[in-house]
């Protein structure tokens, strides 16, 4: 095993898991039957991973794990389970453990574990302090294009999904999509993806964050789309901090072509540094008198800002409601025009019931050929973007 004594400890106070883990290491491998033994040898400074036992695999033991984090947050810790459940696992996450592996433990479990770190963990080197990019330096090529919208339920978090799966599926494009509704995102509901690891893992290692860790924090979608989880609960948004949020999506975008925001309906200091941040801000607008009146307001905020507003296109979404609003009194009440429109169909309830984004589900249909819109927008504008256009120049 490519891992040193020295580094590891085992921790549990059950004979027969202490003498089965010392197996793996021809007996070799340092023990501890308490936290606070654990605690004494982490500060002996040479200690990188420790191996909780069953006995650890509970919630109430559970948050005393926390200690460890707190005394050395670059350790790695391991809990080992009887059964991995989806509870158990989502406990052990919010409280800092690294993984949760299944008894019984073999060497090749501890390799899977570690191997979704960075490769400095993997070689348990220490913590490097500024590591937040590839290579020393961020190639900042990557577009940021945050999808936006000033009332709930406008469909903001579907055309976010979809537009993303689209730009997923075009050739040699690397595609991420972060949930930034940090109390109440459903990216990975209507995707019907279940995140291992969540924006609150990748805010706890930003001292030590770069690609390859990242990387490993993302959640795979079966289109090759890469996706940052919001938190499992609302409470742990209050763990992420505005400019952790941007660190991380400043390192996304010298990984990814594309990286597609979600957010949350809410014009407040996250979201402004957001779209301060991006390069493309898609606002979804819905065909109601409320959903106008909200973005009305919400660009009249910017615009008071001084907020360069030409970064903005209007994406109107069910387009081909009877509403009694036209095109014309929604754009000179807006005072921009609107660039894409998404049609309302009843595939589209059906795709988010499925987990199946309805550019996937219903290739043909009207619905979809909206959201192609959008996609062709966002590639248009970065082409113009990069040929010189100056579209997002501020004034």
């Amino acid at each position: 095993m490519s891992l040193s004594e020295e580094n590891l400890l085992v921790v549990d106070d059950n004979d027969d898991f202490i003498a089965e883990a010392k197996v793996l290491f021809d007996g070799g491998l340092p023990t501890a039957r308490s936290l606070n033994d654990a605690l004494s040898a982490i500060e002996g400074g040479n200690l990188r991973m420790v191996i909780l036992g069953p006995s650890y695999a509970e919630e109430g033991q559970l948050d005393s794990v926390r200690t460890l984090r707190a005394a050395d947050p670059t350790l790695i810790s391991l809990v080992v389970a009887e059964s991995v459940t989806a509870n158990l696992l989502r406990a052990a996450m919010q409280r800092g453990v690294s993984d949760v592996i299944e008894a019984p433990l073999t060497e090749d479990k501890i390799a899977q574990a570690i191997s979704q770190f960075s490769s400095d963990v993997l070689n348990m080197q220490a913590a490097r302090p500024g590591a937040m990019t590839t290579g020393g330096q961020s190639s900042g090529k990557g577009q940021i294009v945050t999808v936006m919208s000033a009332k709930g339920g406008s469909g903001k978090t579907v055309t976010a999904t979809n537009l993303a799966v689209l730009l997923a599926q075009r050739e040699n494009s690397k595609v991420a999509l972060v949930d930034a509704d940090l109390q109440f995102g459903d990216v990975c509901l209507v995707l019907q993806l279940e995140p291992k690891f969540t924006v609150v893992n990748a805010a706890a290692e930003l001292h030590r964050l770069d690609a390859q860790l990242l990387d490993s924090i993302l959640t795979p979608h079966p289109t090759g789309l890469k996706v940052l989880a919001a938190p499992l609960e609302p409470a742990f948004a209050d763990d992420i901090t505005t400019a952790g949020l941007l660190q991380i999506l400043e390192l996304m975008r010298s990984m990814f072509d594309y990286v597609v925001v979600d957010t949350a309906s809410l014009l407040d200091e996250l979201l402004l540094s957001l779209l301060e941040k991006s390069d493309q801000i898609m606002m979804v607008v819905d065909m109601d008198l409320p959903s106008v009146k909200n973005a009305k307001l919400a660009l009249e905020t910017l615009r008071l800002l001084k907020f360069p507003t030409n970064k903005v296109r209007l994406v109107l979404n069910r387009s081909n409601a009877k509403a009694r609003l036209d095109d014309r009194e929604i754009e000179g009440a807006l005072k921009s025009q609107i660039q894409a429109r998404i049609p309302s169909d009843g595939d589209v309830a059906a795709s988010v019931n499925e987990g199946r984004p309805v550019v996937e589900s219903s290739p043909r249909s009207k619905v979809a050929k909206g959201f192609h819109e959008v996609m062709e927008l966002v590639v248009g504008e970065q082409a113009e973007a990069s040929s010189g256009g100056g579209l997002f120049r501020r004034s």
